[in-house]
């Protein structure tokens, strides 16, 4: 039962990034996306097979974000509209909040074997960068 609870809030918390850092580069498109990709390369220094993981994991990334949209894609517009009707509608609210769980859920796999490549292919130092970039971004927001 433990393994299962692992696997649920290792994907839960991998989904999260993925929103929030989707969320940013849909602010910038492809070019943020690449320059992004270029900066992680440069500061872990990667060779060309973790950097291709790494572009496998952005890509993922990338779909989950596209699928957690949703179809109407815009997902303000829709809270938006439940937020100002005169009655809150609770059937749409939870049927937006399921079919975005069920999005997450049926790309979960992808996601987090594209994870497990790139993080399993980065050598002890490499991790222990990403762990200390974790670590200054969890106090930098107020974290203790």
């Amino acid at each position: 039962m433990k393994h299962i609870k692992k696997i649920i809030v290792g994907t839960l918390i991998i989904g999260t990034a993925a929103l929030g850092a989707s969320a940013y580069a849909d602010r910038s498109g492809d070019g943020f996306k690449s320059r992004m990709i270029e900066r992680v390369s440069s500061r872990l220094e990667l060779n060309e097979s973790q950097e291709a993981a790494l572009n496998t994991f952005s890509a993922e990334l990338m779909e989950t974000r596209e699928l957690m949209r949703g179809d109407s894609g815009d997902i303000r517009a829709e809270m938006s509209e439940l937020l100002t009707a005169d009655t809150f509608d609770q059937g749409r609210a939870l049927s937006m909040i399921n079919d975005r769980a069920a999005a997450l859920q049926n790309n979960a796999p992808e996601l987090v074997a594209a994870a497990a490549v790139f993080f399993d292919g980065l050598d002890a130092t490499q991790k222990e960068q990403i762990s200390e970039f974790a670590q200054k971004r969890r106090h930098g927001r107020g974290h203790k």
